[in-house]
């Protein structure tokens, strides 16, 4: 999903400092005229992105995500639990001969089991200093 955002400042070579706009219903075209506008984010949403193309500081430019990650990320936060679950809950049913309820209890520690690879990437990923994004082109 390609967005817009201002690069704040250059971290290293090619690889810029951004702040990401998020999508607002006026688009945010005022160029900073609505001094009291409601629209405006709070808060400032910071990320790495990689600049090939040479943006600088306070240039507006158009983003999208690195690629390469996304989907296993998205196995290990949805799929992994859920396998963990149906897992656990196989294993008292069938292969323990456990009842319901127990069964069921050993689906919830196949379920906390499965968020295990989920937060050990989320560490990972938290300490890697890796652009998140990749500048497209530069927007004015």
């Amino acid at each position: 999903m390609v967005q817009n955002a201002i690069v704040k400042k250059i971290v290293g070579e090619g690889v810029a400092e951004v702040s990401l706009l998020r999508q607002m219903e006026c688009g945010l075209h005022c160029e900073g005229a609505c001094a009291g506008c409601t629209a405006k984010p709070p808060q400032e949403i910071l990320a790495l992105a990689s600049n090939d193309i040479g943006a600088q500081p306070g240039d507006f430019v158009e983003v999208e995500p690195a690629g390469g990650r996304s989907i296993s990320i998205s196995v290990a936060v949805f799929l992994v639990p859920c396998l963990g679950l149906g897992l656990g809950y196989a294993l008292g049913l069938n292969v323990l001969r456990l009842g319901e309820l127990a069964s069921l209890l050993t689906a919830a520690l196949g379920l906390a089991a499965g968020f295990i690879p989920a937060v050990l990437m989320n560490r990972a990923i938290m300490k890697s200093q890796a652009p998140e994004f990749a500048i497209l082109k530069q927007l004015r």
